[in-house]
């Protein structure tokens, strides 16, 4: 019998797709991205993901507000549209609450969801509402549409292509760290401070970044969005893609404050920006050609977006230039495991 720690959250969804063998000639692109792709009209493509938060797995109400956690469970979702070059339209939500939760607590809530509906010009158009006998359950299925020719995949990354990636690397991940060590004697401003936790607690999705792609002619040939780590993710375009990859230490995008609270604190800055998680950055890989358009594409979008490597000819080998140049394996550095 296999175990599902054995397996991993991706191997269990490896297993998951063989056995359905159930099909429909109006999905274009099903299990193994960040949306499924239905069929095309107009030149259109829809698009539609899915995502589950669950209290005490991925946020703690002693740490964050309602309202956050509202425009959290949105953002996160909208990622997801945007890692495939498509525009957000609606959002379902399915609640699962427990007796702890009370009314107000759910108006701020939803004031959260609204807020963050607002930013990214789409609607709550319905949902289900149960009870859970503990935690809070929260679902969010989301749609959108992109054009038909410009959908970004993971897979379609080819040998020479630059690996680029929006924002910075690792902030959230900190965020978390402090906010998981209250009782820590931190060495930190209190600037420092409230960036770091806001990046966790309230992240921003790339949606404009990714239409900016879509829209331009740049060479854009595979896209994902960075939620379980760079490493991680980046193996996932890798995989879809048959391909390897190898990072320039050097390169990475790391905040100022990224920066000088790891130093202060004796953190290794390398292994949260790698594997940290829940960057929500789009990370994505061009034709080298094409890189010295990024700048000016980006040029109002206050994120910007640089090269950190290139893909290479050897699947599913992932190399990291150290500061001196030197490639080294990044076996022992993994993202986020649900299992």
């Amino acid at each position: 019998m296999t175990d599902l720690t054995q397996l991993g959250e991706f191997g269990f969804i490896g297993k998951v797709d063989r056995l359905l063998t159930a099909k429909s000639a109006s999905v274009h692109k099903g299990i193994g991205d960040d949306c499924a792709v239905y069929e095309e009209r107009g030149g259109k493509r829809y698009v539609a993901s899915t995502d589950a938060l669950i209290e005490t797995v991925h946020f703690k109400l002693t740490t964050t507000t309602p309202e956050q956690l509202g425009m959290k469970c949105i953002s996160v979702n909208v990622s997801d549209v945007a890692a495939m070059g498509a525009v957000p339209q609606s959002a379902l939500i399915s609640l699962g609450i427990p007796k702890t939760i009370s009314y107000a607590f759910l108006k701020r809530f939803y004031r959260g969801i609204n807020r963050a509906c607002s930013a990214y010009g789409i609607q709550l158009a319905g949902g289900d509402t149960v009870s859970s006998p503990k935690h809070l359950f929260i679902n969010i299925t989301i749609f959108g549409e992109g054009k038909a020719r410009r959908i970004f995949y993971r897979s379609g990354a080819r040998p020479g292509d630059a690996i680029l990636t929006t924002g910075f690397l690792g902030d959230s991940a900190l965020g978390l760290k402090i906010l998981s060590s209250p009782r820590r004697a931190w060495k930190l401003s209190k600037a420092d401070r409230r960036y770091l936790t806001e990046r966790h607690l309230n992240p921003r999705a790339r949606s404009l970044e990714a239409q900016k792609l879509a829209n331009s002619s740049l060479r854009v040939t595979s896209m994902i969005d960075i939620s379980d780590g760079l490493i991680q993710d980046l193996k996932h375009l890798d995989a879809a893609s048959g391909t390897g990859s190898i990072i320039d230490s050097a390169q990475l995008p790391l905040s100022p404050a990224f920066k000088r609270v790891c130093a202060a604190n004796k953190l290794n800055l390398w292994e949260l920006a790698l594997s940290g998680g829940e960057d929500y950055e789009l990370l994505f890989t061009l034709n080298p050609l094409d890189v010295k358009k990024i700048t000016k594409l980006f040029d109002k979008t206050h994120s910007g977006a640089v090269p950190i490597g290139e893909i290479t000819a050897l699947p599913g080998k992932l190399l990291l230039k150290d500061l001196e140049g030197r490639p080294q394996s990044v076996k022992n550095l993994m993202g986020y495991q649900h299992f």
